[in-house]
């Protein structure tokens, strides 16, 4: 079984690897002189000569693929064409951001939309509970910038009960590490809230549906017949329930890294999805392919780990496999 997901894992990369070398190419522009506006124009010819030939952007695209996949393997993505810096360096910098705010955004939707769910499928006829699941769904439907923009007007300009920008307050490392630990968790708070009041309705429909039919069966029966407490029994109940949530864990993820690009530009959040951003806006192919490439292949690794728990969780998800 782990064999057959290796495999299916270093298939999915070389393709991902392809890809991400192919999609910046399609855009139109120069990729050394698509951001630079004007100052390309006074450049000498020379100096435009020479920066082409530095990052082969004229060079046949079997050569360009060659140094792009030899790069790869060495762990060597490349220099940046705007800041002329490595861009693993980059990314290292940015790379803790995003996962700070994305891993604990899907982690909370995860578990609010799981309670949610058992809230919905345990007591359907509640009225309180079908307009708390109604609200989280219909609050989930809305676009990401949208959420953004309705969060920074009321919660950090009229209220001002958050900060509307940035990633953590200057100089406040000098304050001590459980003050920076503080600071971060207050700037993340709207973009954290905004990712994961879009993430909910999912999980809290797919828990629901998975619970429905669980909580029918002879065996949840026999266990509430037992007297067992309720906390066994839902445990009981939700474990049948975590195969699908798992994967949709997973897919989540990636949905959170295309989401946390526009939340990130929206709240100026120093990660991966603004230097995306930038990295489209400037033609900088490097930094683009960096940021794809990395994304890309911590998605998979996450629903490679994600499928293997599945299969623990409930071995009949490995037999159909």
């Amino acid at each position: 079984m782990i064999a057959r997901r290796v495999a299916r894992f270093l298939g999915l990369a070389a393709v991902v690897a392809v890809l991400n070398f192919l999609a910046p190419r399609v855009l139109p522009g120069s990729p050394v002189f698509g951001g630079a506006g004007a100052d390309a124009a006074m450049l000498p010819v020379q100096a435009r000569e020479a920066l082409l030939a530095t990052y082969f952007a004229e060079a046949p695209l079997h050569v360009q693929f060659g140094r792009y996949l030899i790069g790869v393997l060495r762990g060597d993505l490349g220099w940046s064409l705007t800041s002329h810096r490595p861009v693993t360096r980059i990314l290292f910098e940015r790379l803790p951001w995003t996962v700070f705010l994305v891993g604990g955004a899907v982690v909370a939707s995860a578990g609010l939309g799981a309670w949610l769910g058992w809230l919905s499928a345990s007591s359907p006829g509640r009225r309180r509970v079908r307009l708390l699941s109604a609200a989280a769904v219909g609050a989930g439907a809305l676009p990401e910038f949208l959420l953004a923009m309705i969060a920074i007007v009321f919660l950090a300009a009229r209220w001002r009960l958050f900060p509307s920008s940035g990633g953590i307050t200057p100089f406040v490392a000098h304050a001590g590490l459980m003050a920076a630990l503080l600071d971060l968790a207050w700037h993340a708070a709207l973009p954290g809230l905004v990712l994961v009041i879009g993430l909910v309705p999912a999980f809290t429909l797919l828990v629901r549906n998975a619970l429905l039919p669980v909580l029918g069966e002879r065996y949840m029966l026999t266990a509430q017949a037992k007297g067992l407490a309720p906390r066994r029994v839902a445990w009981h109940a939700l474990r049948s329930a975590l195969p699908p949530v798992a994967t949709l864990f997973g897919l989540r993820f990636g949905a959170a890294l295309a989401g946390a690009a526009v939340v990130e530009r929206v709240f100026a959040y120093p990660g991966i999805g603004w230097l995306l951003y930038e990295a489209v806006a400037t033609r900088d192919y490097p930094v683009l392919q960096g940021v794809v490439f990395v994304s890309s292949l911590g998605l998979l690794a996450v629903i490679f780990a994600l499928d293997l728990i599945a299969g623990w969780l409930d071995p009949r998800v490995v037999d159909a496999r």
